[in-house]
């Protein structure tokens, strides 16, 4: 992810989620990725596209992303005992993907602990979502536990002790972003969502300390999708 980032001067994520009718929108998703693609940093699916396609059916989405050298992350959240878990990511990695993103939640042990060794034995990436950019957000990532720390800075600390390679932190809640970086250290990639439709800015989530935004519909929707990138970037 560095790498690209580096060969195409981006610290933009395309959220590849796009709505609509399913007859037009792969279509309209490899559109866009074809005018942008050489300048973000790696690409975002979730089920917008997994859903209704499968991982066969966006087989024109994983091409461009692996001729380009696009890292490919999956957005499912994954939350579940570690059998399905496992199941998920040999599925993702066998087409072709390089990163998931994981909830924490569900715990190490006979959760993701097979999970993380898995995905590092294949190369790929293991990213733990800390805080979400929805306005609920709070009411599950602020609750606290006896000792009064909050779930999201467990959150945290369990992606520095279990070896994560990212995190997920909302660009509208800098705090946040400041908080997890000193938790995490430098080697963890911090990925924040939430930036132009959702409200987040992008300059103070880097300003804080996240290393990429994660950006869709500011791009996706746009009349123009390489002039709205090159304004994010700019």
């Amino acid at each position: 992810m560095l790498r690209s980032a580096s060969s195409r001067q981006s610290r933009i994520v395309l959220n590849l989620d796009l709505w609509g009718p399913f007859d037009s929108r792969l279509a309209r998703a490899e559109r866009v990725l074809g005018v942008v693609k050489d300048g973000v940093a790696g690409v975002k699916l979730n089920h917008h596209l997994l859903l209704p396609y499968g991982l066969r059916g966006i087989g024109g989405i994983l091409e461009v992303c692996h001729a380009e050298e696009l890292p490919l992350i999956a957005d499912l959240k994954v939350n579940d005992i570690e059998s399905t878990n496992l199941n998920i990511v040999d599925s993702l990695f066998a087409f072709g993907f390089d990163a998931v993103i994981v909830n924490p939640f569900v715990g190490r042990e006979e959760g993701l602990g097979g999970v993380l060794d898995q995905v590092h034995l294949k190369g790929g990436g293991v990213i733990f979502l800390v805080y979400m950019s929805h306005k609920g957000a709070s009411e599950g990532y602020d609750l606290r536990l006896e000792n009064g720390e909050p779930l999201y800075r467990v959150f945290a600390e369990r992606a520095r002790e279990w070896g994560a390679d990212g995190v997920v932190v909302s660009a509208k809640s800098v705090d946040r972003i400041r908080e997890t970086r000193e938790i995490v250290g430098k080697n963890c990639l911090i990925f924040s969502p939430g930036v132009g439709a959702q409200g987040g800015d992008a300059t103070a989530g880097l300003a804080a300390g996240a290393d990429f935004m994660l950006v869709g519909r500011t791009i996706t929707e746009s009349q123009d999708p390489a002039k709205a990138l090159a304004g994010l970037r700019k």
